[in-house]
């Protein structure tokens, strides 16, 4: 009896510490958020935004979307201003690819377009929101096809979310 707790003792914490190791580069502070549908018709999108503080402090941003396009590629822009706003692009966060049925995007952010250094902390009281477009160029360019609101702005997503708020389009000055 006692050979076998040792065994199962020696076991977790082996476990755990193969955990920490992968875990390494995360703080474990991090932050999820529903996807708001956007505003291509019949769309059916959900997902999340988990936004997580890594060991050095910057920001990782992770979205994945359900019910894209086999193949499909959108541009992500993360934006200066709220949902309500047609606020400028801060910068375009790594494009959404559909991996198993699933769009997936994953940056590590640390600075804006503008040369601005944005934390983790920072990031999490940012006015600003998070654009998905259903494609580069083309005639649905300005359809979004999920979006959010970040930092100050993310007690705002539930009137989107309930139908009680419309989404603006995109900023037309940006090149994906």
């Amino acid at each position: 009896m006692k050979k076998s707790i040792l065994a199962l003792f020696i076991f977790v914490a082996i476990t755990s510490c193969n955990d920490k190791e992968l875990n390494a580069d995360f703080t474990g502070a991090e932050l999820e958020i529903a996807m708001i549908p956007g505003t291509v018709e019949g769309n059916t999108t959900s997902g999340l935004v988990v936004i997580k503080e890594r060991s050095d402090g910057r920001a990782q941003i992770e979205i994945t979307l359900n019910n894209v396009l086999t193949n499909a590629l959108h541009p992500v822009h993360f934006h200066f201003g709220s949902l309500d706003d047609n606020g400028e692009v801060a910068t375009f966060l790594t494009l959404l690819k559909e991996e198993d049925g699933i769009g997936k995007s994953i940056t590590i952010l640390d600075q804006l377009d503008d040369g601005t250094s944005l934390s983790f902390s920072q990031l999490i009281e940012f006015d600003g929101s998070i654009k998905i477009h259903f494609e580069a160029s083309g005639p649905m360019e300005n359809k979004i096809l999920a979006s959010s609101n970040i930092g100050v702005n993310t007690p705002d997503n539930q009137a989107y979310l309930i139908g009680l708020k419309n989404i603006t389009i995109c900023n037309t000055d940006f090149n994906n």
